[in-house]
């Protein structure tokens, strides 16, 4: 009787799962097509498969559903810092680059400019609070791999700097996320144009200490 219930309960765990795939790729499919304000709850459960009522109990509101396809796209993005960037720099400014350049490839492949400003106005203005607390949190995630970068720099003697990994790391991260608010604010504004502006922010403020530390000129170990 036991593993008669289990299966049931694994069951309906896939079922739920397979819903929720559904809802994202119906979602993500209608956001492309139709952009973000001129879709319904509707019609996502309408190409889905599934009643709005089941849509509404997932994510509550199409704010939610942007939500999920956000949190998605984080993790994978996740898993491609982790490929592409992990200990693979050797200064500030080159770090922060490639993070923002693997960001930025990664939000034109993934979720269009379209719809990250409606993610964007969301966080701020979405009555529900939920939304604002979750999206803070993945950004939460993408900070904590730059900090973890930065340690890793500061731990390798190429980074000296009186401030903790953790200051440093989420600082620059501001400013990287300042350049990519303004990347997705307008579909003329090109990737490579605003990585030369967030170079430029770099140098201003780090100077020659974002640069690379010539070798023998390193921290003591």
């Amino acid at each position: 009787m036991a593993r008669e219930t289990l299966m049931a309960v694994g069951l309906r765990e896939r079922q739920k799962q397979d819903r929720r795939v559904r809802i994202i790729a119906a979602a993500r499919r209608l956001f492309a097509e139709s952009g973000p304000e001129n879709i319904t709850i509707e019609a996502i459960a309408e190409i889905a498969g599934v009643s709005s009522v089941t849509v509404h109990n997932y994510y509550g509101t199409k704010s939610g559903v942007l939500l999920a396809l956000v949190a998605e796209s984080d993790r994978e993005l996740i898993d491609t810092l982790s490929e592409k960037l992990a200990g693979r720099s050797t200064d500030l400014i080159g770090l922060v680059l490639g993070f923002a350049a693997i960001i930025f490839d990664h939000t034109l492949t993934h979720l269009d400019k379209a719809i990250w400003r409606k993610v964007i106005a969301a966080s701020v203005s979405d009555p529900d609070p939920r939304f604002g607390t979750l999206y803070r949190a993945l950004d939460d995630r993408l900070a904590s791999v730059l900090v973890d970068e930065v340690a890793g720099l500061i731990d390798k003697g190429l980074v000296s700097t009186a401030s903790s990994a953790g200051d440093l790391g989420r600082a620059l991260f501001s400013l990287q996320n300042m350049r990519f608010i303004e990347f997705i604010s307008s579909d003329e504004m090109s990737r490579d144009a605003t990585l030369q502006r967030l170079e430029r922010d770099l140098v201003a403020l780090l100077g020659p200490a974002g640069r690379a530390v010539p070798a023998g000129n390193g921290q003591p170990g």
